[in-house]
């Protein structure tokens, strides 16, 4: 896989999953047109950004569907007094959007 520069994309949320009682799992709706960029391989994580309270705050979480799946899907546990994860337990739902990095990660493996 070639390797490019991390750039940030507006997402939709396409579906979100309460996987239990402090975790959900939210995958992202990405247009064809962007289909490339987030090609990934198992082992790769996105990077989500928001701007909570004027501050620039990021998180990366690994991704926890396949590449054959066509899905990009995350799962955030939350964390006591954590910012990130509160906001996004509390904001994001299908349709809201939110900055996604292109999947990053250099700890993969190769699936024949």
């Amino acid at each position: 896989m070639p390797v490019t520069t991390p750039r940030f994309h507006r997402l939709a949320v396409a579906d979100r999953r309460q996987e239990t009682a402090d975790t959900v799992s939210i995958a992202f709706a990405v247009p064809a047109t962007l289909a490339r960029a987030y090609r990934f391989q198992p082992g790769q994580y996105l990077t989500l950004r928001a701007d909570l309270g004027g501050e620039d705050v990021r998180r990366s979480y690994s991704l926890c569907s396949t590449p054959d799946e066509g899905e990009w899907r995350v799962a955030i546990k939350r964390v006591a007094g954590g910012a990130f994860s509160s906001f996004a337990h509390g904001t994001l739902r299908p349709g809201s959007a939110i900055d996604v990095m292109t999947p990053a990660g250099r700890f993969t493996r190769r699936i024949d």
